[in-house]
């Protein structure tokens, strides 16, 4: 008989050749990876980590903590090995990697592989679209993490949970996430405690939550294990205090919305989570129970927080998914003759159809380029290289990185809100919007070069008060320069009444 492998794993390797070769996969299209990359660059190079800012002239010489210092120097060393291909490759296969943890974590309550394949993949489906960025960590510590749980509740046996404080230790060094996955474990303990005096079990407050919370106690005390030390606990609650994030400015940190794809996909997946527990057969237990309702509440809060609430999700559905009756009817009796493997060679040759396929595609896909080209200051640095403009830049938070990245030059801001903080983002935002107080705003940063999106009113009032000209009109932003200065570059001219966003303004 020859060799064979089962369907989840071609699956899961379909994904990876599927999104391995995608320009968008490379994260070009995310104004946060060219400072992540220009960050693991520098750290490489030097062999050390920086200590404070270097990259902007509004902050320079303040100090800075890299905490997610270890995800950007695998980010530029993908980089570095295979230029775009590698970040993408970098992205496919932490991606592949978290689908197959959350799959294990699945297979922990379902013995049907392509049922618990549909719960990996239905719950994680958003982050097929996710670009390579430090984040992508996050979600394959949740699901690690999930599968060590669920796993230890399932069997009893305590060895999965030995790998938590190792877990804790590396992802505190990847990304700032690893305050979800303690944050997790120690719900997980509460609500076994809670689960064992409702349901009057005190039996399992020493077999259940006393290793969990030894776990989360050791796994709290691993994440000391970075270069910062307990300064990377205090950089996790000054991200969660910004304003800007609670305010809903930056997109990843709105509030999720039915109306966005993600809120859509967020809503199926909790809707079919409560379903499930209320078709099961089996009574859900209260700490299942409450661990819906709480995940599904802090789910809602934010756009990047409904994708790690999707990964936690997972062991829930599948606890309540097996013992439904449409569990029984798509995937037991006859439903089990799917759930079977596939020759060696036909797996081979579709997947080398695919990685064929994809890679083709890769190559005459201009998805991510036009994206570039319209979202980022693309011909805004060739003009400016061109013609040597220096000096200092007023440019817009979401233009800083690829400023930082191929321009060279120090930006006033760009996405770090954990350096700027609140007061220097929202006095950009509202000077951008023309507010009262705009012209206070800029004789005080007193810029030599402005670079700032098409329709700001910021632009227009620049361009009629006779201080700065324009010189540049670009597919996003447009750059202006001081009035005295570089006098051997034209001033572009543009009728300000015919401006398409004044006159959509006036109606």
């Amino acid at each position: 008989m020859g060799y064979a492998i089962s369907i989840p794993f071609v699956v899961l390797l379909a994904i990876f050749a599927y999104r391995a070769p995608s320009p968008s996969a490379s994260g070009i299209i995310d104004p946060d990876y060219y400072w992540h990359l220009s960050y693991g660059d520098w750290i490489i190079q030097n062999g050390r980590l920086p200590t404070e800012d270097f990259w902007s002239w509004t902050f320079d010489g303040h100090a800075y903590r890299l905490t997610q210092w270890l995800g950007e120097v695998a980010m530029a060393f993908a980089n570095q090995m295979g230029g775009t291909l590698g970040t993408s490759t970098l992205s496919a296969l932490l991606l592949t990697l978290t689908l197959a943890a959350s799959y294990k974590a699945a297979r922990c309550f379902l013995d049907n592989r392509l049922a618990a394949l549909a719960v990996s993949i239905g719950c994680n489906a958003i982050l097929v679209s996710l670009a390579c960025r430090p984040h992508q960590f996050t979600h394959l510590g949740l699901a690690i993490l999930t599968w060590m749980v669920a796993s230890f509740q399932t069997t009893g046996n305590h060895r999965p949970l030995y790998f938590v404080p190792v877990l804790m230790a590396i992802w505190v060094n990847l990304h700032g996430g690893y305050a979800v996955g303690l944050a997790y474990l120690w719900m997980m303990t509460g609500l076994v405690v809670v689960d064992a005096f409702v349901s009057k079990r005190p039996d399992e407050i020493r077999t259940v939550a006393i290793p969990l919370a030894i776990a989360a106690a050791i796994g709290t005390l691993s994440t000391l294990l970075n270069p910062y030390g307990w300064e990377a606990w205090v950089y996790a609650f000054e991200i969660a205090s910004l304003k800007s994030s609670a305010a809903g400015i930056v997109d990843e940190w709105a509030a999720t919305s039915i109306k966005t794809e993600v809120g859509l996909n967020f809503f199926l997946i909790t809707s079919a989570m409560f379903v499930a527990m209320a078709a099961a057969r089996q009574r859900p237990r209260i700490a299942q129970l409450l661990a819906a309702v709480a995940l599904c509440a802090i789910g809602w809060s934010a756009v990047r927080i409904s994708l790690m609430s999707t990964i936690l999700i997972v062991p829930i559905l599948a606890s309540a998914l097996r013992s439904t009756s449409f569990y029984d009817l798509a995937f037991n009796g006859d439903g089990r003759r799917y759930d079977r493997l596939i020759p060696l060679p036909v797996a081979v040759g579709v997947l080398a159809a695919l990685a064929t396929l994809t890679v083709w595609l890769g190559q005459i896909d201009q998805t991510a380029a036009r994206h570039v080209t319209a979202n980022m200051p693309e011909q805004e640095v060739r003009f400016m290289q061109a013609h040597h403009i220096e000096g200092r830049i007023l440019n817009a938070p979401e233009a800083g990185g690829y400023l930082i990245r191929k321009l060279g030059q120090k930006v006033s801001l760009d996405t770090r809100l954990d350096l700027y903080g609140d007061r220097a983002l929202f006095e950009y935002l509202f000077a951008r919007r023309g507010e009262v107080g705009w012209r206070e705003y800029i004789e005080r940063m007193n810029p030599d070069v402005v670079l700032i999106n098409n329709q700001a009113a910021l632009r227009q009032l620049l361009s009629g008060d006779g201080k700065y000209r324009l010189v540049f009109e670009g597919a996003a932003y447009s750059i202006l320069l001081k009035a005295s200065m570089r006098l051997d570059i034209p001033t572009v001219f543009t009728d300000l009444h015919n401006n398409p966003f004044l006159s959509q303004l006036k109606s």
